[in-house]
């Protein structure tokens, strides 16, 4: 897409859209990251250090599974799936701006 050959409108829209999809990336890898930290799946129990690495591995994602249905987590997944959904709406809009608005 070259800036030239778009109308002003165009780039007015553009430049709105590039920082919501970076913004919608940036939020869903924070939301990422506080998830795998509240979750603590990423970390190993002292008690889980004699178990085999499937089955550490097998408790580490239980743990992560939490995250889909307990309610303590609510706030997280909403704010997961809306920083997910702003990044993809974005990233939609900026490919049919340069597709077809021209």
């Amino acid at each position: 897409m070259h800036l030239e050959e778009q109308t002003v409108a165009s780039q007015i829209i553009l430049y709105l859209l590039m920082p919501l999809f970076f913004l919608g990336v940036v939020s869903m890898i924070i939301v990422i990251m506080l998830l795998l930290s509240r979750t603590s799946s990423l970390l190993t129990g002292s008690k889980e250090k004699s178990l085999s690495r499937g089955e550490r591995n097998a408790l580490q994602f239980s743990r992560f599974n939490a995250f889909l249905v307990e309610s303590r987590f609510k706030r997280l997944r909403i704010a997961l799936f809306c920083s997910i959904g702003l990044s993809y709406s974005a990233f939609a809009l900026i490919f049919l701006l340069d597709r077809f608005w021209k």
